[in-house]
């Protein structure tokens, strides 16, 4: 019962703090954090946690596969140099850096013990950087950065983490030649499972009539995904983002359908990330409780440990800007001094962190396994609950929106503009069929009043049936209008240079009144 009390006292926590991160301005996940963190600090609330092994398993995949939902293959084929650089090298630099800071900082710490520690700490969190930038007031250009950075940065650092763990538990040497064949195997082998179980689930999904049915099965797949990848050693996070890209892309979703999935993922990634951002803080008391009189070495070397991780990031993504100043490129990230300094104040250490970190057996025989807990809090605190809280005043300071951008400020205008160039298309072959004025108020706003001029002496029955009759006629030519933007829109997310994200919003405008138009239709 004390953990369903706990589980309900979070949901409810969630709701609270989501309000007041609207009122203030601040992001809420940190406050989350930070709330959660303060009640456990009390003794007479009870302790609620999940155990380790559990969490990933849990969290990663609806809240993965939420995020995934918003971007496309066009997507990816555009940001692979982010894939690389920041999703596989960067995550492998930082687990080394970090993990040889620490074997130098702890005599009694093993080489691979450090390895396991670098890796759980290396991975940017995406659901904290998710839940972050964009109330933030982030770029788009730079949000898409961070988010296709954390599709599968933790992919790279869960592969490295269980690479050093296996040498732990078994004493056994791995080459580095073993090392990159374990992680091509769990990366290809998780491709082929995302695409697989991504095109079979879209299959059956277009075949539902229920869009409530649609929903429950959406919520099925990526733990199914995860579940199957785990199973032959393959990568869970990677099947997971493969299956939602391949699943969105293939899916026949109509306007309702989209719409009330829309909706629903929106809740559950809401609640299981006030969850998780909770978890965070109920973890608080026993960390402090388990690590005894190392409670302040276990501090110091947390926030050596994150100075390390910032400043390894820091560098990277400042060569990164001196690359890509000289090829003279204005697409990517980052082009700006400014965004080295704001890419690197998002790499924000969250759930996978806290998750690997407690997932580490007490028989691996780690040098500092009681300090762990609080060694990862710290990190979490230094490198998302701070920067978290202080990202929309860094946003003021950097004045990041004016100055190059990939897409322009104008891509919404531009996605709504190709919408109405093919709502217009509809409307001019009906040129001939109606009056000039109502064709004109369709095309300026498609929700004009509609007048006709009836003769008085008709009586109303007939006022009422011609009027109804026209109005009829002008809702399905709407209808036919609104269909050819959703059609344009759908085939402009299969392109290069747009940004899905952006097309989605527009999308659900399209899709809120092509579903209003049909029930007046149906009336």
């Amino acid at each position: 019962m004390e953990v369903l009390i706990g589980l309900v006292a979070l949901l409810f926590a969630t709701v609270v703090v989501v309000a007041v991160g609207d009122r203030t301005g601040l992001p809420w996940p940190p406050l989350m954090a930070i709330l959660a963190g303060v009640a456990m600090l009390f003794p007479r609330i009870p302790e609620s946690q999940v155990p380790p092994q559990l969490m990933l398993p849990i969290f990663i995949p609806p809240l993965l596969w939420a995020l995934a939902r918003r971007t496309s293959w066009a997507s990816i084929r555009r940001n692979w140099r982010v894939v690389v650089q920041l999703s596989v090298i960067l995550v492998v630099i930082t687990a080394f850096a970090v993990g040889f800071s620490a074997y130098l900082l702890v005599p009694s710490l093993t080489l691979a013990g450090a390895v396991v520690l670098g890796a759980a700490i290396s991975p940017p969190d995406p659901v904290a950087v998710d839940a972050v930038a964009e109330p933030a007031g982030v770029p788009r250009r730079l949000t898409a950065t961070l988010q296709t950075e954390g599709l599968f940065n933790d992919a790279a650092s869960i592969v490295v983490f269980n690479l050093g763990l296996s040498v732990l538990l078994r004493g056994e040497e791995i080459s580095w030649w073993e090392a990159i064949a374990t992680f091509l195997y769990a990366a290809g082998s998780a491709v082929l499972i995302g695409l697989l179980l991504g095109r079979g689930a879209a299959w059956f999904n277009n075949r539902l009539a229920s869009a409530v049915a649609g929903n429950a099965f959406t919520w099925v797949i990526p733990f199914a995904t995860f579940i199957v990848a785990e199973e032959i050693h393959s990568s869970g996070v990677i099947a997971i983002v493969v299956a939602a890209i391949e699943f969105n892309s293939r899916n026949g979703a109509g306007a309702e359908d989209r719409l009330s999935g829309s909706a629903f993922w929106e809740v559950v990634e809401l609640l299981f990330t006030g969850v998780a951002f909770g978890l965070i803080g109920l973890s608080v008391r026993t960390a402090i409780e388990e690590v005894g009189a190392q409670l302040w070495h276990a501090v110091w070397l947390g926030l050596v440990l994150s100075v390390v991780a910032v400043a390894v990031r820091a560098f990277y993504l400042y060569l990164i800007y001196l690359h890509n100043r000289k090829k003279g490129r204005r697409i990517g990230a980052p082009l700006r001094l400014q965004e080295v300094l704001l890419l690197t104040w998002g790499g924000m250490r969250g759930l996978v962190t806290l998750a690997l970190v407690l997932s580490i057996p007490p028989t691996a025989g780690f040098g500092l396994y009681s300090q762990l807990p609080v060694i990862a809090l710290v990190v979490l605190v230094v490198t998302m609950v701070i920067p978290g809280l202080l990202l929309p005043w860094l946003m003021r300071v950097l004045d990041l929106e004016h100055g190059p951008d990939a897409f322009g400020d104008q891509a919404r205008a531009r996605l709504e503009a190709r919408a109405r160039f093919a709502a217009g298309e509809v409307l001019e072959r009906y040129i001939h069929d109606i009056p000039a004025d109502q064709l004109e108020a369709l095309r300026r706003r498609f929700e004009e009043d509609i007048h006709v001029d009836i003769d008085d002496d008709h009586h109303a029955a007939d006022r009422q049936r011609i009027l109804a009759e026209k109005a009829a006629r002008m809702n399905r030519i709407r209808l036919e209008a609104l269909y050819a933007s959703q059609a344009e829109l759908l085939r402009a997310r299969r392109e290069r240079d747009v940004d899905p994200a952006i097309l989605d919003d527009v999308l659900y405008d399209v899709d809120s009144q092509i579903l209003a138009t049909e029930k007046r239709l149906s009336k």
